[in-house]
């Protein structure tokens, strides 16, 4: 850890640039899913969901029809449609998990949503044969035990929770590949693929649930609510290309008293301390994970399917 923290000494402006972003991006990510939350009152979260993508899509589609064609020509479909299925997934089980129905507090999402770095860990090393250390190993099993805390397993445990942790699996895989295809396409080119599959995805859930925004209101926060998730991915994605990842990742977890302080204000709620503890847990063992992860960097370019 201290190795990755005199990296943040030695380019200060650089590390100084990414941190910005990725606190940018927190608050972008916390307007997205409160909003998210807040319109799950009056609409289904599937519908929601093809909002969020088929806005997203319309609002990158100037860079890339100012962009080289060529960009978006790849020998890697197969492993962009399974990204976009893992993506897909994850953000519709997202919506569902907090959503007026089955809703569980956002920072509860949120903290939960932090054990796709375990996932990762997990699925590098059964589909890509990555080699993982014992201590990773450790560090993973613990974040697990944390994961264990929050949604305490039983007969009665909270639907929200486990849509959450389905969320996050399937988020995980998505990294995955991202991480990979990475090599080879801008961020742009898997952006534009990523929201034009999801549109077309989630078309079918859209249309069974279909309904127009019922007032001019509800329309621009349905907008609101789009963009600020689009534009969330954008600077996270920016500042993790500026700085290091082990640093950057300190960041990221301000996401947790963001979403925890719009629980308190928007919708009077509060995770009890066994979210917290398990939270915690998670926090710490992913950190680790990030830092072993920034040293090795170990996962594999794409390969054609």
């Amino acid at each position: 850890m201290m190795r990755s923290f005199s990296n943040v000494l030695k380019r200060p402006s650089s590390q100084i640039e990414a941190a910005i972003w990725m606190f940018v991006s927190g608050i972008l990510f916390t307007v997205h899913v409160a909003l998210g939350k807040f319109l799950s009152e009056g609409y289904e979260p599937g519908l929601l969901a093809f909002f969020r993508s088929a806005i997203s899509l319309v609002w990158v589609a100037p860079f890339v029809f100012s962009a080289p064609l060529a960009q978006f020509k790849t020998k890697f479909f197969g492993q962009i449609f399974v990204r976009s299925l893992f993506g897909t997934a994850g953000f519709l089980l997202a919506f569902y998990s907090y959503s007026a129905e089955f809703g569980i507090p956002l920072s509860q999402f949120n903290a939960i949503s932090f054990s796709r770095s375990l996932f990762i860990v997990v699925l590098a090393a059964w589909l890509l044969k990555e080699t993982v250390g014992p201590r990773r190993w450790i560090a993973t099993a613990i974040g697990f035990v944390g994961v264990i805390v929050m949604v305490r397993p039983s007969a009665d445990m909270e639907l929200g929770s486990i849509l959450a942790l389905g969320s996050a699996l399937c988020f995980g895989g998505a990294i995955i590949l991202v991480k990979s295809l990475s090599k080879y396409h801008k961020p742009l080119v898997l952006l534009t693929y990523a929201n034009l599959l999801s549109t077309i995805l989630t078309l079918p859930v859209a249309i069974m649930q279909w309904e127009l925004p019922h007032t001019a209101m509800d329309a621009g926060l349905i907008t609101m609510m789009a963009l600020s998730g689009v534009l969330a991915q954008t600077c996270y994605i920016t500042g993790m290309s500026k700085g290091d990842a082990s640093f950057l990742s300190t960041i990221d977890y301000l996401r947790l008293p963001m979403t925890a302080t719009a629980d308190w204000l928007i919708f009077q709620e509060f995770p009890g301390p066994l979210v917290w503890i398990g939270a915690a847990i998670i926090v710490v063992s992913t950190l680790y994970i990030t830092i072993r992860e920034a040293r090795s960097a170990r996962i594999p370019p794409a390969k054609p399917l």
